[in-house]
């Protein structure tokens, strides 16, 4: 049986981890959301390909395994990531696009069963319902408010769908491939997916702002190649759990972060859901 990763290591990840919601809405005043992940996930593409040669690790790992790693990236990266940045850009606040990625570990464990042959516990499904009320509650503030629309709330979820099943999806598929060259894939498919969307919704233009290029900087070096490998790392350990035991912290470090940066604050009718949403969590995680 393989350790469970180093507690420290799990804790590092989540601080980096919460970064990336501060990125999302970083960079939103200077430039497009979707053009922005595209090219972060282009130029981390590179990289791994480039320390994969440099290492004499093969990128031909034959068609059936590319084609695997390139529909995890899709759903790990373009649909994950893709759907946060834009469901911030259009007015989702950072420290609730983070609370609603972060009941993914719960719903991971509901769907252990059908997907992994795992039994699910009455507390399981205890701690989704809970889950579920406190981002309710959450939310409700806005509801109601002038120009609130449902469409920040959609783009999320569909952001948690591509967070949980490429999770699934790398751990079933994509295991026995190297990390750097299932990277190279993986990014590239992050790419191939946003791409469409890109041309569709967005202008193409050059931004060279400063405050965009530090977090396209970061957005690389530390998210997509520090935060992700280490994701992978976990996911391939099968210490998934585990490690998804501590994303419960990611909403109160990012709404520190959101609060320190851009000045964003949460009602208390917030902060309630947010508590009871984590409590859930913590709760379906526990056999």
């Amino acid at each position: 049986m393989t350790a469970p990763p180093p507690a420290g290591l799990g804790v590092l990840f989540v601080l980096i981890w919460s970064t990336g919601f501060i990125v999302a809405r970083g960079q939103a005043p200077y430039g497009e959301p979707l053009t922005f992940v595209a090219i972060r996930f282009a130029l981390a593409g590179v990289i791994f390909a480039a320390v994969a040669l440099a290492m004499r690790r093969t990128l031909r790992i034959g068609w059936q395994a590319a084609a695997h790693n390139l529909v995890a990236g899709a759903l790990l990266h373009g649909v994950y990531l893709g759907s946060v940045f834009y469901a911030v850009s259009i007015g989702m606040p950072t420290a609730i696009a983070a609370l609603f990625q972060s009941t993914a570990p719960i719903f991971t464990a509901i769907l252990a069963g059908p997907l992994l042959g795992e039994r699910i516990t009455a507390r399981q499904w205890a701690g989704l319902a809970i889950s579920l009320a406190g981002v309710a509650i959450t939310l409700s503030p806005k509801f109601g408010t002038t120009g609130f629309t449902l469409l920040p709330i959609a783009v999320s979820a569909c952001g948690l769908t591509g967070l949980v099943f490429g999770g699934f999806y790398q751990r079933l598929f994509v295991a026995h491939v190297d990390m750097r060259v299932a990277n190279t894939y993986q990014y590239a498919g992050g790419v191939l997916i946003l791409l469409p969307f890109v041309l569709a919704l967005e202008p193409l233009r050059l931004v060279t702002h400063p405050v965009y290029l530090l977090a396209m900087a970061w957005a690389v070096l530390v998210l997509s190649i520090g935060a992700f490998t280490l994701y992978i790392h976990f996911l391939r350990r099968g210490a998934v759990t585990k490690a998804s035991s501590l994303m419960f912290l990611v909403p109160a470090v990012t709404s520190v972060m959101a609060w320190a940066m851009f000045g964003e604050t949460l009602t208390p009718v917030q902060i309630a859901g947010g508590v009871i949403t984590l409590a859930g969590v913590v709760l379906g995680q526990r056999r």
